[in-house]
């Protein structure tokens, strides 16, 4: 796939699944721009990887949740980077697994301000610049809003609603010639999948991984795979949908 030219702008960055997706983006030719939460080490060393790819960058520190502050990052990129090409979701809070009845009101207010409102702050923040360019949005969800998990809520939740957004983004811009897809990653080995295996323990890990019908964890690299794959001209036909890189643990 050749994006030579283009523009993707990766909400999540630093995160193991949004560096994968950044890295890739730009080794097929696309400027990338990314957000990130808190870790500007990290986010340092991301933009070195993406210029060592011969490919321009630009990040910020953005609260998602400030719709002011989302909009205008996304603007200053266009700015930089002279438009917008691609969309990708790839953000999400940290949180404590937790059965619902448990679950502080406090941390579901904080998991939905900065998952729910962060994606669709930064789709209404680009949805004008991917107009110009007939561009696509990914958002990477969970592969739990098919099959749900038990304490995993906080992921869930935001995630189902986040694919609901998408969903509604495919329906109303295809006239715009935009296109809204979700990758619904299973258990990765990376990022908030590898989180839920280290918290469980690992006998439970083990029966979470043999219930899978792959029998393995999935890799970051499978997930920018998909990534790669709806967001490019390949998928010029497919918008509205939900593509699973979860080894079959949702049927």
């Amino acid at each position: 796939m050749d994006r030579s030219g283009q523009v993707a702008l990766v909400i999540g960055g630093t995160g193991a699944l949004g560096a994968a997706i950044a890295e890739r983006l730009a080794e097929e030719g696309a400027d990338v721009a990314f957000s990130y939460h808190s870790n500007a080490a990290k986010a340092a060393a991301l933009e070195q990887r993406i210029a060592a790819s011969g490919q321009r960058s630009h990040s910020a520190r953005v609260a998602l949740e400030d719709a002011d502050a989302v909009a205008g990052f996304v603007d200053d990129l266009v700015s930089r980077l002279g438009g917008l090409d691609t969309l990708v979701y790839a953000a999400g809070p940290a949180f404590d697994l937790n059965f619902v009845a448990k679950v502080p009101p406090l941390d579901w207010s904080r998991v939905i301000d900065a998952d729910l409102k962060g994606c669709f702050n930064a789709v209404h923040a680009a949805l004008p610049h991917l107009r110009k360019r007939a561009g696509s949005i990914v958002a990477v969800t969970a592969a739990g809003v098919e099959r749900a998990i038990a304490r995993d809520i906080l992921s869930l939740a935001p995630k189902a609603a986040i694919t609901a957004l998408m969903r509604g983004v495919a329906l109303e811009e295809g006239r715009n010639g935009i296109r809204a897809n979700c990758v619904a990653p299973g258990y990765i080995a990376g990022g908030i999948g590898q989180a839920i295996m280290d918290a469980v323990g690992e006998d439970m890990a083990n029966s979470l991984i043999k219930a899978v019908p792959l029998r393995r964890m999935g890799t970051c690299e499978e997930i920018a795979d998909a990534v790669a794959y709806l967001s490019s001209g390949l998928a010029s036909y497919i918008t509205g949908t939900t593509l699973f890189v979860s080894g079959g643990m949702e049927l």
